[in-house]
């Protein structure tokens, strides 16, 4: 029972005697003005990590000196605690670790300042040789008691290391389950990806048939024509050879003829002299002498005109039957039109001008928009037109559905029922899409503007007629009903814009 009262009272002087910075029995323990004991190593420690002018206590944060008064009398203490617990380490019984059972000696000498050499472990502070005990959540690094009192750690949010494991294991957590579901995401994502991918290729592979193909019938056109060419080419050189021919066979008979002639005068010639050799000579020259009548001359060259001359141009013209589809020779319907639009007679031409009075409030009639269709509708196939624009500075031109809204305030978008392109303040081209914004940039002002329909594929695309560049594509339509040409010749804006929308006439 004694045995224990005076272990016990040991362990509290032990608390006692320990050194609140390093949490061991102090080893050369000096005193600060405020009263508060260090070891002489800790304290030095402390006030070199804060780098300050003024030191303090790190107990209560006193200002102090730093003239370290040794304190002789703590440090006897110090040793006869450590002899004591040397002794009661000794016992078998109660084994302690390896670092307390050190003989008085050596305990003097650790009061004295002389420690052994000792191995750092992974918890222990690289600068300071002392235990990992706090958290350091604004570095994110695990520190000791003495880092913790320094300047580079004071102003920081500290906790105990075991708080900082328990925090950080839930955070882990958290994170596990938000990289779950961004894992998820990015998986869905990736298959969506790989459908388009797939889908993509798809229609690349129909584009590049359908293109193959449209080549291959102007191809074709070209092959018919290169051939009908040739032939009638043929036909007129055979006739011509054919000529030439009868002219070469009467040349060669009458060559004969004068050969024989010669031949039978040459004979006559040979003979002997005599009187009877002038009987009949007369009649005999007429009639052996032949004369070379000259066959009636045959043109010898090929017209070029017909077979050459313009002859891509010619061709071009006739390439009519085969372009698909060709320009159409779109009418304007002047019971669509705004009453301030007037169309032409020939219903070719629209322009700005003063209302007109006395037209029908029909059904057909747009009331509130510079707004005009044509005549009329599609419901299947491809169709093209092309619209002169000029030196307009506002106009709009695509097509629209039958049943859009003729009455009431709409935006030319597809939603409302309009597939349209638009040029606003002379230069601002914009493609009027469900988005807020899909300005376009051309790299020239058309004069002309193309319009191409797929009814079936629900496509609307856009051109500039002068190169056939294009403008923009509206791609997934899905066109439900019949739709016309619409066109927007814009108000007159500070006496600009009154130039007229003109359709192109088809030039063959």
């Amino acid at each position: 029972m004694d045995t224990d009262l005076e272990g016990a009272a040991l362990e509290e002087l032990h608390k006692e005697l320990t050194c609140p910075v390093c949490l061991d029995l102090f080893r050369e323990p000096v005193i600060l003005e405020c009263g508060h004991h260090f070891c002489r190593a800790c304290i030095g420690r402390c006030w070199e990590a804060k780098s300050e002018d003024e030191s303090t206590c790190p107990q209560c944060r006193k200002t102090c000196s730093k003239r370290l008064r040794p304190n002789s009398l703590l440090c006897n203490v110090v040793d006869s605690v450590r002899r004591a617990r040397a002794m009661d380490d000794a016992r078998p019984k109660d084994p302690q670790p390896a670092q307390r059972n050190q003989s008085p000696e050596a305990s003097t000498s650790s009061c004295s300042g002389e420690d052994s050499e000792t191995k750092i472990e992974p918890d222990m502070c690289l600068e300071h040789e002392e235990k990992l005990k706090l958290y350091c959540e604004d570095d994110q690094v695990a520190i000791c008691l003495v880092c913790g009192m320094s300047r580079d750690h004071k102003t920081h949010n500290v906790i105990p290391i075991n708080e900082a494991f328990e925090n950080y294991k839930e955070k882990l957590c958290l994170a596990l389950e938000r990289v779950g579901e961004q894992r998820k995401e990015a998986a869905a994502y990736q298959f969506q990806t790989n459908d388009t991918i797939l889908l993509l290729k798809e229609r690349a592979g129909e584009l590049d048939h359908q293109i193959s193909t449209e080549f291959q019938e102007l191809r074709d056109f070209l092959s018919r024509q290169e051939e009908e060419m040739k032939a009638r080419l043929r036909q007129a050189k055979e006739q011509k050879l054919g000529q030439l021919n009868d002219l070469l066979t009467q040349t060669t008979e009458q060559m004969s003829e004068l050969d024989f002639a010669a031949k039978t005068i040459h004979t006559k010639l040979n003979e002997e002299e005599n009187p009877k050799l002038l009987t009949g000579v007369k009649c005999f020259i007429e009639s052996a002498e032949c004369v070379f009548e000259k066959p009636q001359g045959v043109c010898a060259e090929l017209p070029e005109g017909e077979f050459v001359g313009p002859l891509q141009y010619r061709v071009w013209k006739k390439m009519n039957s085969a372009l698909k589809p060709v320009v159409e020779p779109v009418v304007l319907d002047p019971s669509t039109a705004y009453p301030r639009l007037h169309v032409s007679p020939c219903g070719r031409s629209v322009r700005v001008g003063e209302i007109q009075s006395g037209l029908p409030n029909n059904p057909e009639r747009f009331t509130l928009y510079n707004i005009v269709l044509g005549t009329e509708p599609f419901t299947e196939g491809r169709h093209y037109w092309e619209v002169e624009v000029g030196a307009k500075t506002a106009w709009g031109l695509g097509v629209a559905a039958a049943s859009v809204n003729r009455k009431e305030e709409i935006s030319l978008c597809p939603e409302d029922g309009f597939w349209t392109l638009v040029l606003s303040n002379g230069s601002e081209y914009e493609a009027c899409t469900s988005a807020e914004d899909c300005p376009l940039n051309p790299s020239r002002q058309p004069d002309c503007v193309g319009i191409y329909l797929d009814y079936d594929r629900g496509l609307v695309a856009f051109y500039d007629a002068g190169d056939m560049s294009h403008l923009f594509t509206f791609s997934d339509a899905h066109f439900t009903e019949p739709v016309y040409p619409y066109f927007n010749p814009w108000p007159i804006i500070n006496g600009r814009n009154r130039e007229p929308l003109t359709i192109r006439t088809p030039l063959f």
